[in-house]
């Protein structure tokens, strides 16, 4: 199974896909938790690029969609083919609402570009759902920030109406989470939807 957290910033994805791991893990499943960009090697370096560098729109849709190729190739793909769970912190919905939408590049010419490089989608979009306000506070509260969480609150808010945009669309299999709950009930709603499959 491929499930894939999504959501802007500060609405908890890290945190739960630990917590959903050590509940997955308890039933005697294989669990994997990789994050985009990123997740090996080679997609780490072209993270580092994006976030240290300030890039144009569409070289930034490129540069997350050369991570993302490599990415599932070297490892989501392989990881599943063993038989293991892979939870991943961001796919492709990120890309649709980060720069399809909030960048203004198009959430459909974005959705084409995605087809080109995915040959594997998530069986489940869990969306944690918070709002921006929220999810920057929280966000700021951390130390690790980088280029994408400084932009403007604008940019922010235009990211959740790109994933709500998504969801109503009802193309991504996506399941919406309230995350401005606790982390223990969050991560019990998002465990039932994952049983329920």
């Amino acid at each position: 199974m491929f499930i894939a957290l999504e959501g802007g910033e500060g609405v908890g994805k890290t945190t739960i896909a630990s917590i959903l791991k050590k509940k997955l893990e308890q039933d005697k499943l294989d669990v994997i938790i990789t994050r985009e960009p990123g997740g090996i090697p080679a997609a780490e370096a072209i993270r580092a690029n994006i976030f240290d560098y300030k890039v144009e729109a569409k070289t930034e849709l490129l540069l997350y969609l050369a991570a993302r190729r490599e990415h599932l190739i070297n490892k989501i793909i392989p990881s599943l083919n063993n038989g293991n769970i892979v939870i991943t912190d961001r796919f492709y919905l990120s890309t649709l609402a980060y720069q399809g939408y909030a960048r203004g590049l198009g959430i459909d010419l974005v959705r084409e570009l995605n087809s080109f490089v995915c040959d594997v989608y998530p069986d489940i979009n869990i969306l944690l759902d918070a709002p921006v306000k929220l999810g920057l506070s929280r966000r700021i509260s951390t130390t690790e920030l980088n280029r994408i969480d400084l932009e403007s609150f604008e940019f922010h808010n235009k990211v959740y109406e790109g994933y709500k945009i998504l969801a109503e669309q009802g193309k991504d299999n996506i399941e919406i989470v309230d995350s401005t709950r606790s982390i223990e009930d969050v991560a019990s709603h998002v465990y039932q939807i994952i049983k329920n499959l």
